[in-house]
């Protein structure tokens, strides 16, 4: 008999609750342990089909991490919870200072490490409101309220042909709590063992509910302090080599050498002076590797029965953040100052002059602080109903808007014309030839600076709205043999514009990553059906196709001007699955899909913006004559030029999942997973690593342009191209146990990710690397939780495990030395909780009890030389959570 039975209105709801406790404690229900029951089965909907069922177990491989498995992880946002998942392969990005268009204050996820763009993310089984930063690629995982999330399932395999494009990797949905009724209220604190970082969330959950219909609405207020770099980072090593040429004392360049300024080195905060009379300047020490956050979030869900077979349901949500971050004081670098060989002040002037190419940094006006103001929401309204026709139809419309606006003030930026403006005008002696105090020579500076400093705006705009709808049925009931459908349509519009000031945009301005603009269009149009037919043995077949395409237009900035492209995606992207159920306790499947991603209007259509990047420049160190320590280190930042692409073709993927659920006992079960995917023709930012490398091998790039008098470094050109091939696949292992004693009960679970490979091919004429293991690419991650209740007691204790790796490294400047290899490892948590008499628990808990540090890759320290986004580099945190309900 097939799981695929419709059922009465009334036994459909009442079913749902029932079905979702023993989803909890057991991990899946089979259709014969419902039938033994004696009652009629409920179907629900779960991630990785539209069709709704009776097991949470499909063909497709999903993880759910339910509401108290959130709590136990002592997290303090979603982003957080997802970063800690196993299948999180490489971590994800967390917002950190240094990087522009509102990048810093979003974070994001990057299953199986094939990109943030290449797992979609859902709120109640929709698209999530893509973020302005990302061109509305990536979604903002850090912006959902934590109180307000019932469960988290984590699709592990490919889902174009469900969900639609994106869903390469897999799918997050994020399931949100309905049907509450009271209120609750939630405040929590938590105190890292580094200087700041403390974060603080409050929230308020109450709803209500009739017999028609409910409403629940959520708020959370979160407040988290910035941390500094200097707290995190070893600079008090004596091989800390974070130092720039850049500096607050300027250096000056000519062909007879470095100008010694020297003199000054030892007067101005975080300067070091060397042998050849520069001072250089330590940008490590005044920067913020995470910002100031504070975020203000809203979640309502409605529901109203308008009549017996009829609902609405509508959702709405908003979030209000602010982030303030800190870069180091502007270096003046995106166009070289010059003092020309007559100026009054110029050090050569009683030898005849010479043109000297400064460079400085305009410490004198403060940091380059950027506050960054984002805001999201999204409203959803829909008709969901019943139609008894047939074995009956079940059916819902929806309309969607969302929206998306980042707006970022950068402040202390530097306007490079009027510095060599004020530079040719005479009036300051910068190289302090004439030999002032230092105050007087430091208010020189500070009135250069000021004259020249610049705000960066940037705004990013991200509107979206969408209508579809579906139908589903249960076309064939027969004995054996059942077939249900369900068929689809979607139409989504989206405008995107991102715009910088003139002045950044025109690429006279300094600190910034101005210029990268965009005003693009893009329609998408969607068709699905999907299929699940129950077999006689246990034995189901599901299979679904979907097209979809995408018609944009943008604008294009390039040296021919200002240049509007068109283009069109579409593809026909088809899923199948078997499962097979020999015993009622041992579930069999496999899946094939496949998937596709359409660029992005970024990727397409941004015009040029500047960024530095670090990289060793191995053709001039390693040139005999050629010695200069500061320029040869592997962190040196060269100046590089991004932009969009208006030829970019879409990317292609297929994905292959093979495996079981075993329910041993009542109280134990085993999944086993294999899956392997294949990502063709993926859009990659073309690494300056990549460019150099290939500058080698040819003998020249047209992407390289050097100082012809030094044969140094002046700027790269990089962008994004179709150039990769990824190759992936692994193993999956999840088990859980749960058994009670006369002192409690316990839980444990462990879930464990091995990526078997990770090849990639970085261009059509590259070799296949296999990079599993290697630095940043652990090829093993895992999690083990062990829980224990006891009345009104609990407890729990929590491991994250990251897989040992290898790491290239340089001993000298003459290249690459060879690798070395690094421990794993392992943070443990804590957690004690109690819940009082009156209605509320509090909870106490330690996160990184031992204060693990996270490895360094490098035989020296260097500024940010530990993964953030894989590692947690807070150290040892203290938190504290009240709960109280009424």
């Amino acid at each position: 008999m097939s799981s695929v039975t419709l059922t009465a209105k009334a036994v459909r709801r009442s079913l749902l609750a029932v079905a979702a406790t023993s989803v909890a404690a057991t991990g899946f229900i089979s259709a014969s342990a419902v039938a033994e029951e004696g009652a009629k089965v409920e179907r629900i909907e779960v991630t990785g089909s539209r069709i709704k069922q009776v097991d949470m177990e499909t063909v497709s491989p999903v993880t759910v991490i339910d509401a108290s498995a959130i709590a136990m992880t002592g997290e303090k946002t979603v982003a957080d919870v997802l970063n800690n998942s196993a299948i999180n392969s490489f971590g994800s990005w967390r917002g950190t200072s240094g990087y522009g268009a509102g990048a810093s204050s979003t974070s994001s996820v990057n299953l199986r490490g094939l990109g943030s763009s290449a797992t979609l993310v859902l709120l109640d089984g929709r698209r999530m409101p893509g973020t302005s930063s990302s061109s509305g690629a990536e979604a903002d995982t850090s912006s959902i309220p934590m109180s307000i999330v019932e469960r988290i399932e984590i699709l592990r395999d490919g889902a174009s042909a469900v969900y639609g494009s994106d869903a390469v990797a897999g799918v997050i949905n994020i399931i949100t709590k309905k049907e509450f009724d009271g209120v609750q209220l939630d405040l929590s604190h938590e105190m890292p063992e580094v200087e700041g970082g403390d974060a603080t969330r409050f929230s308020l959950a109450t709803g209500y509910n009739t017999d028609k219909g409910n409403i629940t609405l959520t708020y959370e207020y979160y407040k988290a302090d910035s941390v500094m770099d200097r707290d995190v980072w070893r600079m008090d090593d004596p091989t800390y080599g974070a130092y720039s040429t850049f500096s607050s004392v300027p250096n000056g360049a000519s062909k007879s050498g470095w100008v010694d300024n020297s003199a000054l080195c030892d007067e101005v905060e975080n300067t070091v002076g060397i042998s050849d009379g520069r001072c250089l300047y330590s940008y490590g020490a005044v920067t913020k590797l995470f910002g100031d956050v504070e975020r203000n979030s809203f979640l309502s869900n409605f529901s109203y029965d308008i009549t017996d077979d009829i609902k609405f349901r509508g959702r709405a949500t908003a979030s209000l953040a602010e982030t303030n971050t800190r870069y180091a004081g502007t270096p003046v670098s995106t166009n070289f100052p010059v003092m020309s060989a007559d100026n009054m002040y110029n050090p050569y002037a009683a030898t005849g002059g010479e043109d000297i190419t400064v460079y400085m940094r305009s410490v004198q006006i403060g940091e380059r602080d950027t506050l960054t103001e984002t805001n999201n929401f999204d409203i959803l309204a829909g008709l969901v109903g019943y139609a008894d026709v047939g074995n009956g139809l079940d059916w819902e419309v929806n309309v969607q808007s969302s929206a998306s606006t980042t707006n970022s003030f950068n402040y202390n930026l530097v306007n490079d014309s009027i510095v060599q403006r004020e530079i040719d005008s005479e009036k300051y002696d910068i190289f302090n030839t004439t030999g002032m105090s230092f105050d007087d020579w430091n208010k020189q500076m500070t009135q250069l600076y000021s004259a020249a400093a610049h705000t960066g705006v940037y705004q990013g705009k991200f509107n979206s709205t969408q209508v579809d709808g579906l139908v589903s049925t249960l076309l064939l009931d027969g004995d054996n043999v059942t077939v249900a459908m369900v068929a689809g349509a979607e139409y989504e519009m989206i405008d995107f514009k991102q715009v910088s000031d003139p002045e950044s945009a025109a690429g006279i301005i300094s600190g910034g990553s101005g210029g990268d603009d965009v005003d693009a269009t893009r329609d998408r149009t969607a068709g699905y059906l999907e299929f699940q037919v129950g077999l006689p043995a246990d034995f189901e077949i599901s299979a679904a196709v979907r097209y979809e395409r995408y018609e944009q237009e943008g604008s294009l900035t390039g040296p021919e001007g200002v240049v509007v492209n068109s283009s069109t995606f579409d593809a026909v992207v088809p899923k199948l699955g078997l499962s097979w159920r020999p015993i009622d306790s041992l579930l069999l499947r496999a899946s094939y899909g496949d998937s596709f991603r359409a660029p992005n209007m970024g990727e397409m259509f941004s015009s040029q913006s500047l960024s530095f990047e670090d990289s060793l420049d191995n053709l001039w160190c390693n040139t005999p004559g050629n010695v200069d320590p500061t320029y040869c280190d592997p962190s040196q930042q060269h100046k590089t030029w991004f932009g969009g692409n208006s030829q970019l073709e879409a990317e292609e993927g297929n994905s292959f999942t093979f495996g079981g659920v075993w329910n041993v006992t009542d109280a134990w079960n085993i999944e086993l997973s294999y899956y392997s995917i294949t990502y063709d023709n993926k859009i990659e930012s073309v690494s300056i690593d990549d460019i150099l490398r290939d500058e080698i091998r040819d003998g020249s790039s047209e992407f390289v342009t050097r100082d012809p008098a030094t044969g140094k470094i002046l700027y790269i050109e990089s962008g994004v191209r179709n150039i990769a091939t990824v190759e992936t696949s692994g193993i999956d292992f999840v088990t859980a146990y749960n058994f009670e004693t006369s002192v409690g009960d316990f839980n444990i679970k462990a879930d464990i990710s091995h990526i078997l490979d990770f090849k990639e091919q970085s261009s059509a004429d590259a070799e296949m690397v296999d990079y599993a293991g290697l630095q940043d690419t652990p090829d093993l991650r895992g999690n083990l939780a062990l829980s224990w209740s006891y009345d009104d007691y609990s407890a729990a204790w929590t491991t994250v495990y990251i897989g040992s790796q290898s790491a290239q490294y340089y001993r000298d400047l003459t290249g690459f030395d060879g690798y070395q290899d690094y421990d794993a490892y392992f943070k443990h948590n804590i957690q004690f909780a109690y819940q009082h008499a009156y209605n509320g628990s509090v909870t106490i808990g330690v996160n990184n009890v031992l204060d693990e540090t996270a490895p360094t890759f490098y035989d020296y320290a260097d500024y940010r030389d530990i993964n953030t986004n894989l590692y947690d580099v807070l150290g040892r945190t203290v938190y504290l959570r009240l709960n109280q309900k009424f």
